[in-house]
Formats: structure tokens, sequence, C-alpha cells
């Protein structure tokens, strides 16, 4: 029939291969089969630049010449065109529409996983709406981030041609060696009525972090025993991150004995805002609870490139829509009846600009930017009420210092808290600290007033480390310099206070002789404010300092006591026991002129002692 004559001659959405070609026919005249004559002089009329004149582009394999053409796929065929044509089909959906369907052998109506094609830049994933299951769940929290009116701006990777990595971004990739990700942290603290149809289970939180496969991973937490309604977790998680932009956090509550979800939230990565945050959860079918939710902490922090490596979050957008991006700074200490002002600033802006925008913004202050500045200012937090305070640290922010990579720097987990203060010139006079500024000149001054010092034992993922610090640096500075370089420690963000921590000094002093043995090292603590470069100088021989909890030193002590006690224990009773046996059993007096020969002393004194015995 005519019916199937037509079949045979349309072509499928993969097209010819070029590599299947009879000898004699050329690639023009393969793609124009099963069209008529007058077809292909029309298309040539019509569009003499159509991208079928290109064999590289995607447009000639589907058949789509036209703008407002729409190609509908399968689900299995979308996949196979990810594999195969990856930056092929990025390239071809930057002008043309595409749309996916489920596969018909899913009779149970579930749903394909839509990430794999939105990083592909399929515009239109259709999904199985009857079944409530992950997919739909991710298809929801893609599209209600701006409101839910169904359209979202693709990443600027996908469409943008001012992008670094335009045509040459493949999601599929797993070696991305030559750009630095961004790393992020997420502490799930607590939650609340994490259960709401069981009140004796034992939940933990299940994380998913969705993305590219070279993004994603999985994270849980230990389960709290029989407490649904304030569970508390503590737990921190750190993750790298490349391709920001297309990123979903899954928060899962699951029910440990029976590993069954009971409620759970899916957040894009880029909505998801720093600090402490109540998220709502939700049941199966994403309908929201009320009373249950989890709190959390995340931050994301700084890039820190090594060598000629970029950042991958300058790669995969564009440095237009990256600067214009708005960030929220609090300066305190302006002049006005609020003790502190919330202002707007870019990923660009330097102190000295917002120091321009400040002044011409507040009133009450001088037109001149000279007799003002911006200070950084970090309290530290004492955990006990009985620990002693310390005075907080400050430094005047250089005029070019970028603010954001500032606001990035600042760790709280550390055990401190900072913020950005608005001073005079004559207040920092009258109130500066005269050992801030010894640490300030020290800074300034030159490489003669600083000294190398290598610290071991600071974690298992970093055996030792070598800071460069000032001569009059004591140990609890040395110990707050190793910690901030091994920051992204799991042992040191456990443990991330430096007055947890101590120096033990560990040297080992030269034989006089050299027939001798190697002497025994002598170890001993260093105090909190003893300063490091006077006990360094002091070795005559081969010495290093070792970091140590205070509570392993404590536990070191108290074994060593034990062990002296019970020494010292042991001796006295065995002192005990002699001058008992001594008092019963004297020791017999033999006159020299005794015709007693040895062997009968012998016998006698044996004799005598087992009489006594």
């Amino acid at each position: 029939s005519s019916r199937g004559k037509e079949r045979k001659s349309r072509k499928s959405i993969f097209g010819n291969n070029p590599g299947r070609l009879s000898p004699g026919e050329s690639a023009a005249l393969a793609k124009a089969s099963g069209k008529g004559p007058f077809d292909v002089m029309r298309q040539t009329w019509e569009d003499p630049c159509s991208p079928y004149n290109s064999p590289a582009s995607l447009s000639a394999i589907i058949r789509t010449p036209k703008c407002y053409h729409i190609s509908s796929l399968n689900e299995n065929a979308a996949k196979r065109l990810c594999r195969r044509y990856s930056q092929k089909l990025i390239q071809h959906t930057t002008c043309q529409l595409l749309r996916t369907y489920p596969a018909a052998t899913r009779i149970d109506s579930s749903n394909p996983h839509p990430l794999i094609f939105w990083l592909h830049g399929v515009q239109l994933v259709a999904l199985n709406y009857q079944t409530d299951d992950l997919p739909l769940q991710l298809n929801a929290a893609m599209f209600e981030a701006n409101g839910g009116c169904g359209y979202v701006l693709k990443p600027p990777v996908l469409w943008d041609k001012n992008c670094s990595m335009y045509q040459q971004f493949c999601p599929l990739e797993r070696d991305l060696d030559n750009k630095e990700p961004a790393i992020y942290s997420l502490t799930i603290v607590s939650g609340q009525n994490v259960c709401p149809s069981n009140s004796t289970g034992s939940p933990c939180i299940e994380i998913d972090v969705l993305g590219m496969p070279l993004d994603s991973c999985h994270f849980r937490t230990k389960p709290i025993h029989r407490n649904t309604l304030n569970p508390m977790w503590n737990e921190q998680f750190l993750f790298r991150v490349h391709f920001e932009d297309l990123v979903f956090l899954r928060f899962a509550v699951v029910e440990n004995n029976s590993s069954a979800v009971t409620a759970q939230r899916i957040i894009p990565l880029k909505a998801l805002k720093r600090g402490y945050r109540h998220v709502q959860l939700r049941n199966l079918h994403n309908e929201a609870l009320e009373i249950s939710s989890l709190f959390i902490n995340s931050r994301r922090m700084e890039e820190s490139p090594s060598g000629n490596t970029p950042p991958a979050s300058m790669l995969f957008s564009m440095g237009e829509r990256k600067a214009a991006v708005t960030y929220k700074v609090t300066i305190h200490g302006i002049p006005g009846p609020e003790p502190f002002t919330v202002f707007n600033i870019s990923a660009g802006t330097t102190a000295a600009q917002l120091l321009h925008q400040l002044l011409a913004t507040t009133k009450g202050t001088e037109s001149c930017a000279a007799d003002y500045f911006l200070m950084e200012e970090k309290s530290f937090i004492s955990k006990e009420k009985s620990e002693c305070r310390k005075p907080p640290f400050q430094r005047v922010i250089g005029p070019e210092e970028g603010l954001v990579q500032l606001l990035n720097s600042w760790f709280p987990e550390e055990g401190y808290v900072g913020r950005i203060i608005f001073k005079t010139r004559e207040e920092n006079l009258n109130e500066r600290n005269v050992f801030q500024e010894a640490k300030e000149d020290a800074a300034i001054s030159s490489e003669d007033d600083s000294f190398f010092v290598q610290v071991h034992d600071v974690s298992p993922e970093q055996p030792r480390t070598v800071i460069k610090a000032p001569r009059f640096s004591t140990a609890q500075d040395v110990i707050q310099q190793t910690l901030c370089k091994a920051k992204y420690s799991y042992s040191i963000l456990s443990n991330p206070n430096p007055s947890d921590y101590v120096l033990l000094e560990e040297v080992t002093k030269e034989p006089a002789n050299k027939k001798s043995s190697t002497s025994k090292p002598s170890q001993r603590i260093l105090s909190d404010q003893e300063c490091v470069f006077q006990a360094q100088s002091k070795w005559k021989g081969a010495g290093k300092f070792i970091l140590k909890l205070k509570e392993q030193v404590q536990a070191a002590r108290d074994d060593k006591r034990k062990g002296i006690s019970f020494t010292s224990e042991l001796k006295k009773l065995t002192k005990s026991s002699k001058q008992y046996r001594g008092f019963i059993s004297p020791p017999l007096q033999v006159l020299p002129d005794s015709p007693q020969s040895k062997d009968e002393r012998a016998a006698c004194s044996l004799t005598f002692s087992d009489i006594v015995e």
C-alpha cells in the first residue's frame, strides 16, 4: 500500500550512517533519500545554509531543518544520543526544540531520570504524572524555584557562545582534572517531627547529591534510637561540585529498621542559602508536612586553585552573569540609630568601592574617604562558661581586597564569628592593641622576622605540614595556623577549636660518645603562651613538634600514673614480705669453730625455713 511505501521510505531519527554508503553514492543524495525532487529543491531554495550541508552537525541526523520544528524521541533513543553524540546533541538543542518521553516498556508507569536529558539541553522531558517517584519529585524541584512559571533558563554553557566551555562540555565525562571544583560543607544539625506516622522509629538522614556523574555522591547519618520528635545528629559532610548550575540536593528521612522513606525534600543547590536554615520536609506525594523540618547549616567554601588550574565556576558561566550576581554584606559601626547596615555588593566589589558607596549613602560622615577604613574582626566563641575568653582578632582590610572572598574565608566551625566594622583613623589609634600592632608590623616586615616550623601528626590525611610564622608566635598561634592549613580534614573538622590542642616537643640529644647507643628522646608539652621560636632555637639535636589533643595527653598521663602507682605498690609488698620473713627466721649465726659441716648447715637452715613457712 502507499502507507507501507511511505513507512519504508521514512528515515529513522538517527539517519543513515555515512560509513555504510555505497561507493558511488554521495552524502547529499543519501540525505535526500525518502523525498521527492521537488522537496529537495524547495529545501535548497528556502534554506541554503541548512544544517544538512555540514555532515558534522546533529541536525543532519535528526531531521528538523526549521527552527519551529520539534523532534520527539523515545527515552531509549535519547539516551543513545546522549552517549554517542553528547556534544553534538548540546549543539543541536541550542537552536532546536527536542522532546523525550518514557519508553513503551514502562508498563508500571514509572519514569526515566530527567537529569541526564537536562544536562544535554533537552527542553521537554515528558513524565508520567500518575506516579509519584523520584523523577517526578526532581521535576517539581526544577520548576518551582522561579514560582512554577514552567520555564527555566538553561545554563550558559549549553547555549551562550561567550562561555569558555561552550561546545566543549561533555556531561558524562568523569575526568576534569584541569578544573578546580567548588567545595560545599553541609551540616545536618537536628530534625523536628521527621516521622509523622511513627513516633518510636529510629530515623537517619540520607543525602544524595544529584548532578552529572562526576558530581553525584551519597551520604548517610547515624540513626537516632527511638526518637523522631527532636533527633540530634550534628554531622558534617563535604562534597565537591564542578557543574553547579544543574545540581540538586535530596534529603530523605529513612527509618533505620525498615529502610522506608518517611519524608523527603529536593532543593536545587543554587537555591540553598548559606548559613543555618530550616528545610521543610514533604511526604512521598510531594505534599508539604507543616510540622516536619530539618535544621541544617550550609556554606560554599572558596575555591583554591592550585597552580594554573582555573575554578570550574568561571568556566561554566559567563563573566557578565557572575558579576551581576548580588551578595549581601553587613557593616557594623556606621553612625546612626541602627547598630548595623546591610549593603548589596557584587562578586568583584573591593573594600574601597564599598567604602565610597557607604560614605555616599550615610549621613553624618565627611566626604574624605582617607579618614575612614574597614576592619575585619573575629570574635572567638568559648565552649564552656569557665573558659577564659580570648580577645578578638582585628586587622585592617586592604583597599583592593575582595569582600566576597573575605566572607567565604570565614569558618565558624573553627570556633569564631567574623564581622566587618566601619571605623575612623582616630578610633583606630586610640583602640589599637599593642599585641596586634606587633603582629601587623611583623606581617609587613621582612622575611628575617619569621621562621619555618614543621608540625607532625596533624591528621591521617596530612601527616605533617610546614608553616611560616612570626618569631614571636606562641604555641596557640602555631596551632591555629596548622588547623587553618588542614581545615578540609575530617579529623580537624570534628575538633576545630585550637584550645583543644597542645604542641608536644620531642628532642633527641646527640650521644657524647660515638660508641654509645642512641639516647632516648625527651618529651615535654609547650604552654599555650610559650614562644615556639625560642623553644626551637634551644635544640641541641634532632627535634620536632607533634600536634596532640589535650584528651590524648591527659589519658597518657593517667596511664603513666597508674603504671607508676602499681610499680610502687608492688615494691612495697615485696619489701614488707621480705621484712616479715626476716623477723620470723633470723639468720643463724654459726661459730667459726663449730664442727658443723656445710651440708649440715644447709640442712638445718632448710628445715627451719620450711617449718616457718
